[in-house]
């Protein structure tokens, strides 16, 4: 029985330290994996630096072309928008003016006062009448000269 124990030892050790060998095979291959990682890294990095830069300026030149185009086309649809909306916004003031004029016409008509046409013709009158006044006057007093031009010669003789 000891002799089975002491063997089964002996087997756990030799399993133990073949199972530590095989660790440690894994891990010298995991380091040595790494070094050459390293060693090409340092002798492809600029070639693939350069290659990952010409990369991303393509892919943001395409990307900045792309955000462009949206941008563009919203601004359009913004102004075509905002034409629309002040077209409307005109022909909402121009029917609110109509409107306000055609109320304030009514409402001076109702009160008495004449139109802007009416008073123009009114002025045109009164300007006649004054003429026709100035012609008369200067009429009267060509009478009235004529007149006293008589009386004196009349008086004279």
């Amino acid at each position: 029985m000891a002799t089975n124990r002491r063997i089964r030892r002996i087997a756990r050790r030799r399993a133990a330290s073949g199972a530590q060998q095989r660790l440690l095979g894994t891990v010298h291959q995991i380091w040595l994996a790494g070094l050459g990682a390293a060693s090409k890294a340092s002798e492809g990095a600029p070639r693939l630096f350069e290659e990952l830069v010409s990369e991303g300026a393509r892919v943001q030149a395409k990307q900045r072309g792309a955000a462009d185009k949206i941008v563009k086309g919203l601004m359009e649809a913004v102004n075509a928008r905002v034409g629309e909306v002040r077209g409307q916004a005109t022909d909402t003031l121009n029917s609110l003016e109509k409107i306000f004029q055609t109320r304030v016409h009514r409402a001076l008509t109702q009160l008495g006062v004449p139109s802007a046409e009416e008073v123009e013709g009114l002025s045109k009158r009164i300007d006649m009448l004054n003429d026709n006044i100035d012609k008369l006057a200067g009429a009267r007093r060509i009478r009235a000269r004529v007149a006293r031009k008589a009386s004196v010669a009349a008086a004279a003789h």
